[in-house]
């Protein structure tokens, strides 16, 4: 007998939570923006891909020096707290549950919108409620079970994308408008300028949220200030070359930019080099893809929401509750399930900027950490290529904050309002100090 609180189950390994980043991420997710990047830079989509990677990596490392120095479950929020304070941590965590919890719920829109079109004749409402429940459910039981399911969807992606890319390469050599696996036209063109391709890398980085929640599972993997870094790296560099490589295809067989609509147009390719079997084949692979991303949308979400309730930034009660068989979050859990019903009331547009100023906003605050570690430390030798990471890092990300549409600002700020409210109650008008993060573990 014990009177020991349950915790979160270490089980996972560097690859499990890497392969958890990138079915965040979805290796599948090109297929949503690639009408869009090639309209934006005049179909030098491949470009703004290269881009986005190297932008992206320089934050992924950001992330995995902090995870290193902090393995918690809390991501941005534990590393700004842990760096500039409660406050500054509790601003950031709070702007972080907006993307963490809107994600899962656009995630659950289009999973559902995706399996509407195979059964048109069952309400939306019943997919969505179909699809929050199911992943509630595994959730619930364990993240050796997530695990497990999402290793499977993930193989099968990979199955898929590289079968995407060999009908592209046996099209391309057997069509004789293109007669070649390589071209600069991906690339860049007579119509690729500059800014153009900025504005296609700012969409192609949108393709890359969810690296950001492997830090998410540092208190259920395995040595998590080795394999944490290591996973968010890996998933980051292979997610890019994933996006890099399809993009590059796709484009190389279809340059034309002339689409019945931008949001099917990679849809069309895949019908163009693979035919009608392949491309309805390719559609239920992307519905179960984004079926895992909602898995693990959901679960990292209840991994932030645990900590803070943890921290007693949120009520303990309830947030820092863990079952004490499954080991998992179980309120939190069921409380982003009920959140992703939303996707019957809300569409894409509004959904989506929900979540761009919450990540952006999480990116920027994590670069500046690395650099007020280095800063303060003392082997300023050793850790300055760090510092400049950070420092280009946060550049970016800064750039991306500032190219957010009007609505996600406008958004972002009133839920960061409702947060300074909250927080004037919690500290009775700042007369009393926010709990700091909880002891190294």
């Amino acid at each position: 007998m014990t009177d020991a609180k349950p915790t979160l189950d270490r089980r996972l390994s560097a690859t499990s939570a890497a392969m958890f980043g990138l079915s965040y991420m979805s290796p599948m997710v090109v297929i949503a923006t690639l009408g869009a990047i090639a309209i934006k830079t005049g179909g030098a989509v491949a470009l703004a891909y290269v881009v986005a990677t190297a932008a992206m990596m320089l934050t992924a490392a950001s992330y995995g020096y902090m995870a290193a120095r902090n393995p918690k479950a809390g991501s941005a929020y534990t590393y700004a707290s842990s760096v500039f304070g409660p406050i500054a941590g509790f601003a950031v965590g709070w702007v972080l549950l907006l993307d963490y919890f809107f994600i899962p719920m656009v995630i659950c829109l289009l999973t559902a919108t995706g399996l509407s079109t195979l059964a048109p004749d069952v309400p939306f409402w019943i997919w969505v409620i179909a699809v929050a429940a199911l992943s509630t459910i595994i959730n619930t039981l364990g993240i050796k079970l997530t695990d497990q399911i999402n290793l499977a969807i993930m193989a099968v992606q990979l199955v898929v994308v590289v079968a995407l890319i060999y009908l592209c390469i046996k099209f391309a050599l057997n069509t004789p408008q293109v007669g070649t696996l390589v071209s600069s036209r991906p690339f860049f063109n007579d119509a690729t300028t500059l800014p153009l391709v900025m504005a296609g890398a700012a969409v192609a980085c949108y393709s890359f949220l969810g690296f950001d929640a492997i830090s998410t599972l540092s208190e259920e993997t395995i040595d998590p200030r080795r394999n944490i870094p290591r996973a968010i790296m890996f998933a980051t560099l292979l997610g890019g070359a994933i996006f890099l490589a399809t993009a590059y295809f796709m484009m190389l067989v279809h340059p034309s930019l002339d689409y019945a609509s931008v949001d099917g147009a990679a849809y069309e390719i895949v019908g163009q080099i693979g035919g009608e079997t392949f491309k309805a084949v390719f559609t239920v692979v992307v519905i179960i893809a984004f079926f895992a991303a909602g898995l693990c949308a959901q679960a990292s979400a209840s991994r932030l929401l645990y900590v803070m309730g943890r921290d007693r930034i949120l009520p303990p009660i309830g947030f820092a509750y863990i079952h004490p068989s499954f080991k998992t979050p179980v309120v939190n859990i069921v409380l982003v399930g009920l959140v992703m019903l939303g996707a019957a009331r809300f569409d894409i547009a509004t959904s989506t900027s929900f979540i761009n100023f919450g990540a952006f906003t999480a990116f920027f605050a994590v670069n500046l950490c690395v650099v007020a570690c280095v800063l303060r430390g003392e082997e300023w030798e050793r850790t300055m290529l760090a510092a400049l990471a950070g420092i280009v890092g946060a550049l970016f990300c800064g750039w991306l904050f500032f190219s957010l549409d009007r609505l996600a600002v406008e958004l972002g700020l009133g839920w960061l309002t409702v947060g300074c409210l909250y927080l004037l109650f919690r500290t009775r008008i700042l007369t009393r100090p926010l709990p700091r993060i909880a002891a190294d573990l």
